[in-house]
Order: structure tokens, then C-alpha cells, then sequence
């Protein structure tokens, strides 16, 4: 009996898995290996028609100047459980110079739960391009439930209008 419940629960898990709630916002940071410094990182989840999309929003100083980057991103669950994010396209920015329209980040990061607090963290790694190297770090974000605090949920409500905020947590 203690087998067949064993091999029950091994074949449910993956169910468990695609399961997880990952919809919302979420706040930490992005820890660049290159440059070995931390930048704040935000991410907004949500899913309709079943399929996860969101907006992700970094920002930076250089030189005492705020230079900052909203994008689309296309989110999925992978069959490990691992969340990937990918960027779909860039669609503001206040960078000194143009970026390079190759240029993209991937995210592969895992879902953990404490039971009160829901964590996001793993690798992201940006594509090789003629112009530019690749680029690696780690992020570590966590589940929030305070839009004024922030930055990506204001421009979005000014910029998308109609845009579901209430399907944050």
C-alpha cells in the first residue's frame, strides 16, 4: 500500500507543477555576472486564453542618470516545472544610445513557496549578437501585492489602458 501511494504521488507531481500559480507582480532584483552589480527587476504575469504573457521593467544609473527599459515578454511553464521568460519586444526605453534589436534575455527560473512568501529564482542569459557578447546573471524576484510601489504597474496603467491589474495577488 505505501508503494502504491508513493508511485501515486510521483505521478501526480507533475500536475502539481503546471498548477502553480504564477500570475501577478513581482519584485527583486537582476544580479549581472559581467558587471557584478544588482539592478532592480520587475515582473508582470498574467494569462489569458491560457497562455501567460507579461511585462518585465529594468532600470539603471549610470553617471547619477536613471536610464530605464519596459518590455513584452512570452511566459511558460516547462515540463521540469522550470518558468521561462523570454523577450518578445522592447517597448520603451530612455537608453542613451539605441539598443540593438537582437538582442534578447532569456529566463529560466523556479518557482518556490515558503507557505506566506512565493519566489521566483534562477539564471537569464541575453543572446550573442555581431555587436555584442553574451551576457549572464542570476534573478531572485518575489511575489507583491503593492502596485503603488511599482514602477512597471505606473506605466503600465498609463500606457495599457484596460490592462487587468486586479489579477495581481
Amino acid at each position: 500500500m505505501k508503494k502504491l501511494f508513493i508511485a501515486a504521488i510521483l505521478f501526480l507531481s507533475p500536475l502539481f507543477i503546471f498548477s502553480q500559480d504564477i500570475v501577478g507582480l513581482w519584485q527583486g532584483t537582476m544580479y549581472n555576472d559581467s558587471t557584478k552589480t544588482s539592478l532592480p527587476y520587475e515582473i508582470f504575469i498574467k494569462k489569458e486564453k491560457g497562455k501567460f504573457t507579461g511585462y518585465s521593467y529594468t532600470w539603471f544609473d549610470v553617471n547619477g542618470e536613471e536610464y530605464y527599459g519596459v518590455k513584452k515578454v512570452k511566459v511558460s511553464v516547462a515540463k521540469d516545472g522550470k518558468i521561462v521568460i523570454k523577450d518578445a519586444s522592447l517597448m520603451e526605453n530612455n537608453y542613451p544610445v539605441s539598443p540593438d534589436k537582437n538582442v534578447m534575455q532569456l529566463n529560466v527560473l523556479d518557482l518556490v513557496s515558503d507557505g506566506t512568501e512565493n519566489i521566483m529564482d534562477g539564471l537569464f542569459v541575453t543572446n550573442l549578437t555581431k555587436k555584442y557578447g553574451e551576457m549572464t546573471g542570476h534573478i531572485n524576484v518575489k511575489r507583491i501585492s503593492t502596485l503603488t510601489e511599482s514602477s512597471l504597474m505606473q506605466y503600465l496603467q498609463k500606457k495599457e489602458p484596460g490592462i487587468e491589474v486586479a489579477a495581481v495577488k
